[in-house]
């Protein structure tokens, strides 16, 4: 469940306005509010800059607003998220994280290396796992530590 409707009201924008934010169809964002379609980490980063949230409150995982403090780390096309840094600061193979996520290491390395755009649920699971905001795993802060889950 996402509050994405909610954050939209709040601001009194449309969903045309904000699918106009992301440079898509009005149908794809309504798609995104009533979850019919999976929101890529790309897209989820703009929503939480938009509505002036962190990704976590967007996804519903806490109820606290605020969003960390920005990063000001530069990202490169090939590094837009710390999968691979969060797993090896904790000594751990792909093959373990595969294990956890109930798939393929070949699967799981297309998510490290962007290939691959990780699906939510997925994104979720790991943010438990490592005891880590979304926001972090995808570089829109530096602070490792989530608002109370």
């Amino acid at each position: 469940m996402n509050r994405l409707k909610e954050l939209r009201k709040e601001k009194n924008l449309y969903q045309k306005d904000i699918a106009k934010e992301l440079n898509m169809s009005q149908n794809g964002y309504s798609q995104y509010e009533t979850e019919l379609s999976n929101i890529s980490t790309t897209k989820l980063r703009k929503l939480a800059i938009i509505f002036d949230v962190n990704i976590d409150y967007i996804l519903n995982l806490t109820d606290i607003k605020t969003p960390y403090n920005p990063s000001h780390i530069i990202k490169t096309a090939n590094n837009m998220n710390r999968l691979k840094d969060v797993r090896e600061d904790r000594d751990l193979l792909q093959i373990d994280i595969a294990k956890i996520l109930n798939m393929s290491q070949n699967g799981y390395s297309q998510y490290e290396t962007s290939y691959c755009d990780i699906p939510i649920t997925k994104l979720i699971i790991l943010a438990k796992y490592y005891n880590v905001p979304i926001d972090y795993l995808l570089y829109l802060t530096d602070e490792r530590t989530p608002y109370k889950r």
